[in-house]
């Protein structure tokens, strides 16, 4: 009997999944969701001699974690243990308890009754014990992994700016280089991966449905991914929210990879999305005024009626300076004449393009979109336009950059050339 007790005993301890302030989380210990989804506790990244707090699947292998606590500060002591500290925050201090290597450090009226629970979708909330209110969570403090219900996103009004951010490599969970969050200048909304302070890939503008620099992500990705904006509030965040997954997630590796990955056959993750999937995805590839094309060798070619900046860089692969155009416009020759301030450009015209991922930098006009090639013409400024289904009139008024044209999908996109340019076979 004494012996079933204890068994017992053990497994309601294995089976545990909130950290009181009378039950902190030692080094020996993992808390297990109610559902058995998730695990919590301290791991030492491939062997290393430094620990972290972190979440990790606990069915899937190899383990793949999810989030960690003390990404900048690791446990190098064998005492440190994670506790609810006695202003009732969660407190990870090291093993003399006078150094905190982390704490969720927010403000808690009455710090007797919180409770750290793990949720079996992942998130870990600290909450009020009486009320079940939450006072923090893991899923507004991502790393580099999505999972459903959390997000990244922007809140204007506080300053706020929720990303994911790649560890530093495979063994060291350190903030990384790449970071994966929304531009909270642009709107609609799009996702960027940047690289330090310089955009490394974007996924086009939001059309309430997808993202229209992402070719395969079809409308039926609708019930899948959505982005919830509140003026009021001055917030917009992304979520995703699969169905028929029992397990998913977007992630963003030490390398710059952005990738959604899937339950596989059996215990293990299977990436079923990933980019940069060719050297067209990366930003900026074939400079201003390129076009890449993932299917041709060379890869980079200028837009019709345009020329490389220099011929030396761009015949040795170097198109970062991408190209420029061979002939003025009428406007930009004679900017005071009537035809410019009156109707614009009478010898100017549009050439399409299809299935193309569309410049960075668009602006967005408030007309109908039937209007949208005639207010281009009648401003010198504009560059180019399209009308996207979503979305409404874009035009461009500077450099067209990171342009691509995709084998299916993209956009129907208008380039604004003088007419015997349009006319002319180069």
């Amino acid at each position: 009997m004494i012996s079933l007790f204890l068994l017992l005993f053990q497994g309601c301890i294995a089976a545990n999944n909130n950290i009181t302030p009378s039950n902190p989380l030692s080094q020996e210990q993992v808390l297990t969701s109610s559902g058995q989804s998730f695990e919590l506790g301290f791991f030492q990244p491939n062997n290393s001699v430094d620990k972290y707090v972190g979440i990790w699947y606990k069915d899937i292998t190899p383990r793949r974690y999810v989030w960690v606590a003390n990404r900048q500060k690791p446990v190098t002591d064998s005492l440190t243990s994670l506790t609810v500290g006695t202003d009732g925050n969660l407190q990870l201090l090291d093993g003399s308890n006078k150094v905190t290597l982390w704490s969720t450090n927010v403000s808690i009226s009455s710090s007797n009754n919180t409770i750290a629970e793990l949720l079996d979708n992942g998130n870990f909330a600290l909450k009020d014990g009486l009320t079940g209110q939450n006072l923090w969570q893991s899923f507004d403090h991502p790393s580099d992994t999505l999972l459903p219900g959390g997000s990244f996103g922007v809140n204007s009004k506080t300053g706020e700016r929720r990303v994911l951010t790649s560890w530093r490599s495979e063994n060291d969970p350190s903030p990384g280089s790449f970071v994966l969050g929304l531009n909270p200048d642009q709107s609609p909304p799009q996702a960027y991966v940047w690289k330090g302070s310089v955009p490394y890939w974007r996924s086009g503008l939001w059309d309430k449905t997808t993202f229209i620099g992402i070719p395969d992500m079809d409308s039926s990705y609708s019930s899948v991914f959505e982005i919830k904006a509140d003026k009021e509030q001055g917030t917009v965040y992304f979520y995703a929210n699969p169905y028929n997954q029992s397990v998913f997630n977007v992630f963003l590796s030490s390398v710059g990879y952005l990738q959604t990955n899937v339950r596989g056959g059996g215990d293990s993750l299977t990436v079923n999305w990933e980019v940069p999937s060719n050297p067209c995805d990366i930003y900026g590839t074939c400079g201003p005024f390129g076009v890449c094309k993932a299917s041709e060798s060379p890869i980079c070619s200028c837009l019709k009626g345009f020329e490389p900046y220099s011929d030396e860089e761009w015949s040795k692969g170097n198109w970062t300076r991408g190209c420029v155009r061979r002939n003025e416009l009428l406007c930009e020759a004679n900017p005071n004449s009537s035809a410019t301030k009156n109707r614009g450009n009478v010898d100017d015209g549009f050439w399409k393009m299809d299935r193309m991922k569309v410049p960075d930098y668009s602006e967005i006009i408030d007309i109908d979109s039937s209007q949208c090639q005639q207010w281009c013409l009648n401003n010198c400024s504009c560059m180019a336009y399209a009308v996207v289904y979503g979305i409404g009139c874009l035009v461009w008024r500077g450099n067209l950059t990171d342009m691509q044209e995709f084998s299916f999908g993209g956009q129907e996109f208008f380039l604004r050339l003088t007419l015997c340019i349009i006319s002319s076979n180069t």
